[in-house]
């Protein structure tokens, strides 16, 4: 159950998109696995690119020049040759946290505002048609309207692959 939950707030929140664009990125620019240092701004400004493109919210700044090179050099004096897939991904999730918030807010605020008309018009459109109407009748709108509001919330972003 708790894996569910943390899924659907992943989902809902635009993780699990960040990670597969991740995952797709670090493919691109990786050798061996790795993450050569000189290619991780390059890889971060791709992935931001991705991520403007595919999430719905205000534009997302991707981190200063400064910000990833004394991020390198903090990993560079560890030791490592490169970066691995899960610490690229963990990476990129500490620059963006913050806007996937705005992303999880975004959608909220959309859904609040969608579900409420939604779930009225689906009613009287349901009041129409005569071997519904008694069913329409019994379903409170307020469930409809939560219904609406969790489906949209993690449908916002689904498409057909």
């Amino acid at each position: 159950m708790g894996q569910t939950l943390s899924f659907v707030a992943d989902k809902a929140q635009g993780k699990i998109q960040v990670r597969r664009i991740c995952d797709k990125v670090f493919d691109q620019c990786a050798d061996k696995n790795l993450l050569p240092f000189d290619k991780v701004h390059i890889a971060t400004l791709m992935v931001y690119n991705s991520v403007n493109k595919q999430l719905l919210s205000p534009h997302k700044e991707p981190p200063s020049t400064e910000t990833i090179r004394t991020k390198v050099e903090t990993l560079r004096s560890s030791g490592i040759a490169g970066i691995e897939k899960n610490k690229f991904f963990d990476l990129i999730m500490e620059w963006i946290k913050r806007d996937l918030r705005l992303v999880l807010a975004n959608r909220v605020l959309l859904a609040l505002l969608a579900a409420p008309l939604m779930a009225i018009k689906t009613k009287s459109a349901a009041m129409n048609v005569k071997r519904i109407q008694n069913a329409a009748e019994k379903v409170p709108t307020p469930l409809i309207i939560s219904a609406y509001t969790l489906g949209l919330v993690l449908l916002q972003d689904s498409r057909v692959n």
